[in-house]
């Protein structure tokens, strides 16, 4: 008798719901960066149990410009911009609160207000979920001194520096008769790229994704001289 009402009475109020076994901390932060930088966006995940629990994640929405591209990282190791869910679970051991996972914005040429959106799961319970809205703000870059000028030419530093995918420089030709090229080599003195600066453009763009990683320098050529070489560094 006593097992019927026993029964009876969790049919009448439904069985006790189960508990959250994670919580994504710092919900509401804004993350600030700059144009043409790279913004990490550092994502603690608390496991509230006693036991070690194994979470997936995946990218279910992106809203961001379309010079921007984001990507997921855990433990510094970064997918692709195409790739939407890392491939294997993610252990996070009992009461820990891990910070590996990062949500990473190239934030491109424009600024303005971007958002990226994940789902965050239980791998065992897939029930046992968290939506949580990545939110960017990018703020115009400020406004960088020259980092060479002269009669013919004044060139600003490229950014952004680390660069994983493309880094911008900007120039202004003002003698349209010099003929102005940027060479691009590695730290043995092979050249690697050659780009002409034309007096009809203002913005050299570097495409980099196919370069290997590891420092690199750009010099500034005017008829042939070598007038001024600066550093860069190339990132995956």
């Amino acid at each position: 008798m006593r097992v019927l009402i026993t029964s009876a009475l969790l049919l009448l109020f439904g069985f006790p719901a189960m508990t959250q076994s994670f919580e994504v901390v710092e919900t509401n932060k804004v993350f600030v960066g700059k144009v043409g930088e790279k913004v990490a966006a550092e994502i603690p995940i608390k496991n509230l149990t006693d036991r070690p629990i194994q979470i997936v994640i995946r990218r279910l929405d992106k809203v961001i410009g379309t010079s921007q591209s984001t990507y997921i990282c855990w433990e510094g190791q970064c997918l692709t911009k195409e790739e939407e869910q890392i491939p294997l679970s993610k252990r996070i051991s009992a009461q820990e609160v891990s910070k590996k996972f990062v949500s990473t914005l190239e934030a491109g040429l424009v600024p303005g207000i971007s958002s990226v959106k994940y789902l965050i799961y239980n791998r065992d319970n897939p029930s046992d979920a968290v939506e949580y809205e990545v939110n960017y703000t990018i703020e115009e870059a400020v406004e960088e001194k020259f980092l060479y000028e002269s009669a013919e030419i004044q060139l600003k530093e490229i950014y952004p520096n680390p660069v994983s995918e493309f880094a911008i420089l900007n120039y202004n030709l003002k003698d349209e008769d010099v003929q102005a090229e940027i060479v691009l080599h590695n730290v043995l003195g092979s050249v690697i790229g050659k780009y002409d600066l034309t007096p009809f453009e203002t913005k050299l763009k570097i495409v980099t994704e196919d370069f290997n990683p590891g420092v690199y320098f750009y010099t500034l050529y005017l008829d042939g001289d070598g007038v001024t070489t600066h550093k860069i560094v190339i990132r995956k």
